[in-house]
Parts: C-alpha cells; sequence; structure tokens
C-alpha cells in the first residue's frame, strides 16, 4: 500500500499526511475531553461561592466603620467570632499603621523598614482554620543592592472598616 502511495505526487502526499495529522490532533483532544474534560459541578460550586460571598459582604456591610477588635475595647466594635471570620477572610490590606506597631516590637524589621523609606513588599492576610485565628505577614523589602529581607508574621487581632474595604490594623507578633 505504501508503494500505491509513492505513485501519487509530493503534493498530494503531504496533503494526506496534513489531513492524517489533523485527525489525530482531533483524536487526541476528544479523547482528553471524555476524561479530563470541564467539571460538570461547576456552576454548582461557582453558585454556591456567590451565595457565601454574598452573605459575607453583608455582614461586612452591616458593621460599623472605624475599628474592629477581637477584643474589649474603648475604641472601636468587639467583632463576634463569626464576624472575626468573616472580616479575616474578606481582608487583603494591612495599614501603615498595623506594620509599624508590628516593626516596633521587631528591630530587625524596625531599622529595616525605616533604612528603606518604609516600603514593604507582599503581604498576606489568612485563617488558619485549627487555630481558628486569623494571621497577617508582610515582607519588609530589603535596601538597595542587598537581598536581606525581613518577614514579620502575627496574630490580626484589630481591622479598620473603611468605605470601601477593610484592612488589618493591628497585628499582635510578640
Amino acid at each position: 500500500m505504501l508503494n500505491k502511495l509513492n505513485q501519487f505526487p509530493e503534493s498530494f502526499r503531504n496533503s494526506i499526511g496534513l489531513v492524517g495529522l489533523i485527525i489525530i490532533i482531533f483524536f487526541t483532544f476528544f479523547v482528553l475531553n471524555i476524561f479530563y474534560g470541564p467539571d460538570k459541578n461547576a456552576e454548582f460550586k461557582v453558585s454556591e461561592q456567590i451565595k457565601v460571598d454574598e452573605k459575607a459582604n453583608e455582614i461586612i456591610e452591616a458593621l460599623p466603620r472605624g475599628v474592629l477588635t477581637l477584643y474589649e475595647s474603648e475604641m472601636g466594635q468587639k467583632l463576634s467570632p463569626g464576624e472575626y471570620k468573616v472580616v479575616c477572610n474578606n481582608t487583603k490590606i494591612i495599614t501603615q499603621r498595623a506594620i509599624m506597631g508590628a516593626n516596633i516590637t521587631d528591630s530587625k524589621a524596625f531599622n529595616l523598614y525605616t533604612a528603606n523609606g518604609g516600603t514593604t513588599g507582599k503581604y498576606s492576610v489568612n485563617w488558619d482554620e485549627n487555630k481558628n485565628k486569623c494571621f497577617a505577614k508582610f515582607t519588609v523589602k530589603p535596601l538597595e543592592g542587598s537581598s536581606e529581607s525581613v518577614t514579620v508574621q502575627g496574630e490580626a487581632l484589630g481591622f479598620l472598616k473603611t468605605s470601601i474595604d477593610t484592612r488589618v490594623y493591628f497585628i499582635k507578633n510578640f
């Protein structure tokens, strides 16, 4: 059969090779789509996540503007454990005040922070399911020409609710 194929002109043989390659590619993706195709529950998962986000937004909107704390304080409102978790999960920003307060207890971070003009790098706010606590973490950027950075982390005990979002206001890192 291959000998008969050699009798055809080269352009026709190239076309047959191209068509064969296209069929193999389509067949491969067809088989992959069967086994590794889209998640059939994706729409359900997205709708559930939207419901959770809407509930969290309702809780956060019901809170007053200003300082929100986990402890009794004359300044701000004390959060319930449920509110604390919702606020933590929806907070992505750490205020300058929280960074300065946490750096004061970490002399290496404080010295680097003041030497580099008060700039920080990556920061994160995460809820720890095992401890039922909110933790904030940030990295103080290194000085120019140096690679030495300092990472500060601690429990987020206070938040600041603005008209736009919530921010970590107090970090306990000692």
